[in-house]
């Protein structure tokens, strides 16, 4: 259904006039074109999806253009919905004062108000009422807390290292800009709501009320409601973002990295050196010491041999991921391949102010950069890209400063910048239509200036879009056009780490969570950061582990390494001024955490794996408790919020965050719950929720519980260096609930890139395990998933663990496959029953949909 209002032009600000369709229009007379007209479009997109566009009748307001790549692959905006019987929601305008209104069907909540409209071309703002306080989103920000919380906020993509969000100005965005919130009604139910505008913009949070001012594009909300469970309404946003990536699975290995390792030489060093001290290892990373003098694109081949590095990937087998910033220094001129095909092809940006190549500052001196915008970028991007691989055969690709970062603020002044600026091999042709004035803006978002170690706001990009409109759009191009590239040189999934991202971005990268401190606030700050981009739909995400600023300690890496091990993407990164910071490195205590925790992470990987293959592109993987628990108002309390999450349904982390704490209290929701290692049992279901302490030392395994009613696959890793060296043996941890107990596990006996698109597309390779009790009685059952499909290799199943099960004298096995079992229970836990089956299982997989089901009788 579609509403359109028409809203004329008062040359005032908060005036208003009555008319037959609307009695108030909210204008404030700014600098440049006034808007004369306003449309009010509603367009219900689904029974649950709403969308609401404001814009002037002319469209001279800036539109992300949903016609070109990547947004054409992005965003999936319903132009012809179909009609429903029945809508969730609901819509209502007030005449006076202007207000519009969405109210939740069942339970008659205004889950939304939008009001106080300002639209100029430079200036725009509006308000939005909330239900409640409790809401998530709106980010980048490093900021302790979860929850968003009143204050000023700016978000706008910056390269701002260490920068602590405090809610004050000046504004302290950081390298994203992710204009969306997750929100939990009165009722408990939730929505999201995403504004789809790529301008600077701050957001005013005070009271129930969230005003949004921006300086550019036009007013357009998507509203998407789920239910009790906020999983439901983040998936639909991440449906409508076109979903996320699918990474490899050497991806979720333990990654290393160091600025700087200044030769293959070694690279090769810091991979044998894991091994040596039994750190599995999966990939080796290097920053811009591998560059030709900081040059993009380019190869030291003094330092840096192709033979090294095949040999890193064929020999020692770990993958290799080199880092690519965006900007292309000048000072080689056409020496450099990477300089000779941007101008040859002339998509390197313009200066305002000259027509000539617009020149900043970034790690080579003197520089130019893409236009992503230029149709003949890609061409460009993806000529450069293949040519790196000819020289590093990288595994996937690590890409930085495109916020995009810039040393001057704005133009460089050639004047006075001295040699590094001066190049004869330079080339300065000018073109007028690049040529803008300066641009007086009435607000500006985050107080600073707007080009601040970035571009200039009035700089044109190819299609007269200006850098105000476009700049939180820069790293989802570059993520578009490296991905792409990837697939041009035959990466079945491409592996991407980009800084900065902007809804949508997930389709195409990944994000780590940049330039961080070694200190215990960012620690702490991490948890949330990494459960905030689960909501924005990039879910293979972390921080650089102990930290990249600063110097760390022993204790502070140990702590890191525990919680480390359970984020999503998981790697050690440090500075070029900061002591070593290997886990090898640190200590006795420090070795042996990384060696406990990463052990325990690679022990369970293919089932967190299977995680995101179960997710077919949609939700979270690391995510807040209360997704689970919903009820349970104890789990919004901030201590809880910012300290505890969950790993998909099943496991939940208590880590220790805070300085010299050995011992801290957590919070368990009412459920069965039990240690996963150990198998003791914290919790029965008959008990409610509560707190209990946990006492974690530096050397101890991270605190990780499982919940009643899950299965999870674990490995035997005594021996494992990487990835590759898991096999296909393994054993289910058990962990008894009030219903029967389910896990997953995958059906694959190789993790090839291409294996896992053949075979796991839309889940297919998912088999579901099961564990049934009663009475005396018990099952326990591996099936194909409903559209699996049949393969032809085993599977080993060695031993089944059970938590929770009542101690018994004896067991019987019998099973449709040959296999004999022996029983035993723990000495110390007597509620933990082993089943030892001799041989192990070996699941031949054929065309039933049963594959294996084992009897068990207790007496």
């Amino acid at each position: 259904m579609l509403l359109i209002l028409y809203i004329p032009l008062i040359l005032a600000s908060y005036l208003y006039e009555n008319s037959t369709l609307i009695t108030q229009t909210l204008f404030y007379e700014m600098e440049g074109n006034p808007m004369y007209n306003l449309s009010v479009l509603t367009t219900q997109e689904s029974y649950n999806q709403l969308d609401v566009k404001i814009e002037d009748l002319e469209k001279r307001q800036f539109h992300i253009p949903s016609e070109m790549e990547p947004f054409k692959s992005i965003y999936n905006d319903i132009v012809n919905p179909i009609e429903y019987s029945h809508y969730d929601y609901e819509t209502l305008i007030d005449e006076s004062p202007f207000k519009f209104n969405v109210i939740r069907v069942d339970t008659q909540e205004t889950i939304l108000s939008l009001f106080d409209i300002i639209v100029s071309e430079l200036y725009s703002e509006f308000t939005v009422k909330i239900p409640t306080k409790y809401l998530f989103g709106l980010g980048e920000r490093n900021q302790k807390g979860f929850r968003f919380k009143e204050g000023i906020y700016t978000l706008m993509a910056k390269d701002v290292p260490q920068l602590l969000e405090d809610g004050k100005q000046p504004g302290k965005g950081v390298y994203s800009s992710h204009p969306v919130y997750l929100m939990r009604e009165r009722s408990g139910k939730y929505h999201v709501l995403f504004f789809k505008n790529s301008s600077p913009m701050d957001v005013i949070y005070k009271e129930d009320k969230l005003t949004f001012k921006y300086i550019g594009g036009i007013l357009q909300l998507k509203l998407f409601l789920g239910n009790y469970d906020p999983e439901t309404a983040v998936k639909l946003y991440h449906s409508y973002l076109g979903g996320w990536a699918l990474h490899p699975f050497w991806a979720m290995g333990y990654h290393h990295s160091r600025w700087p390792i200044k030769s293959s030489e070694k690279l090769k060093e810091y991979v044998l050196n894991h091994k040596e001290n039994d750190i599995p290892i999966d990939t080796i990373w290097s920053d811009i010491d591998y560059m030709n003098d900081r040059q993009i694109f380019s190869v030291d081949e003094t330092r840096f041999h192709k033979s090294d590095f095949e040999e890193i990937q064929n020999q020692l087998g770990v993958n290799y991921i080199p880092i690519i910033d965006v900007a292309v220094g000048v000072k080689y001129g056409k020496q450099d391949k990477g300089f000779r095909e941007g101008i040859n092809l002339d998509i390197f940006l313009r200066s305002p102010n000259t027509g000539q190549r617009f020149r900043g500052n970034v790690w080579p001196g003197s520089s130019y950069f893409p236009d992503f915008f230029h149709p003949n970028c890609s061409t460009y991007w993806r000529t450069m890209i293949k040519h790196l691989y000819q020289s590093t055969n990288f595994s996937g690709l690590w890409i930085d400063m495109n916020e995009p970062t810039n040393f001057c603020d704005g133009e460089c002044d050639l004047q006075s910048g001295g040699d590094k600026w001066n190049s004869t091999m330079d080339y300065t042709d000018v073109n007028d239509n690049y040529k803008n004035n300066h641009i007086r803006f009435p607000y500006i978002p985050g107080v600073s200036p707007l080009e601040k170690m970035t571009l200039p706001p009035n700089l044109y990009h190819y299609g007269k879009y200006l850098h105000k409109d476009v700049h939180n759009l820069y790293g989802l191009q570059e993520s578009y056009e490296t991905y792409q590239a990837q697939k041009e040189i035959g990466k079945p999934l491409p592996f991407i780490i980009s800084r900065s991202t902007f809804p949508g971005s997930g389709h195409f990268t990944q994000h780590w969570e940049g330039d961080n401190e070694a200190s215990y606030t960012f620690l702490y700050l991490s948890v949330g950061s990494t459960m905030q981009f689960n909501i924005f739909g990039i879910p293979m995400v972390g921080a650089d582990v102990c930290g990249f600023l600063d110097n760390t300690t022993p204790k502070l890496c140990a702590r890191w390494v525990q919680l480390g091990s359970l984020y999503p993407f998981f790697r050690n990164h440090n500075n070029d001024r900061a002591k070593d910071q290997e886990f090898y490195s640190l200590g006795e205590d420090v070795l042996q955490a990384a060696r406990r925790n990463i052990k325990l992470r690679y022990s369970i990987i293919k089932w967190y794996y299977s995680l995101f293959l179960r997710s077919n592109h949609t939700g979270t993987i690391f995510r807040p408790v209360f997704f689970e628990f919903n009820d349970d108002v104890n789990l919004f309390k901030d201590e809880v919020l910012d300290t505890q999450f969950l790993i998909g349904d099943d496991l939940m982390a208590t880590p220790i965050l805070i300085e010299n704490q050995t011992i801290r209290k957590a919070y368990f929701p009412k459920a069965y719950w039990y240690h996963f290692l150990s198998g003791s049992r914290l919790q029965k279901l008959e008990d409610p929720g509560m707190e209990h302490f946990i006492v974690c030392k530096y050397t101890d395994y991270v605190p990780l519980y499982i919940r009643g009613g899950s299965i999870i696959l674990q490995q035997n890793v005594t021996n494992v260096k990487t990835i590759k060296d898991l096999k296909n043996h393994f054993h289910a941890v058990i962990a008894i609930g009030e219903k029967d107990s389910f896990g997953t596990m995958i059906d694959l006996d190789e993790f090839s890139d291409q294996k896992i698109l053949e075979k796991c597309d839309q889940s297919n390779c998912i088999l579901n395990v099961n564990f049934s009790i009663q009475e005396n009685n018990a099952e326990f059952t591996i099936v194909r998933a409903d559209n699996g499909q049949p393969a032809s290799y085993p599977l080993f199943i060695n031993r089944l663990k059970i938590y929770g099960l009542s101690p018994s004298a004896n067991i019987k096995c019998s099973s449709n496959k040959i296999v004999e079992c022996s029983y035993s229970n723990d000495n110390t836990f007597p509620y933990i029953s082993i089943i030892e089956l001799n041989e192990g299982i070996g699941l031949e997989f054929g065309e039933t949909t049963e594959i294996f089901k084992l009897s068990l009788q207790f007496s």
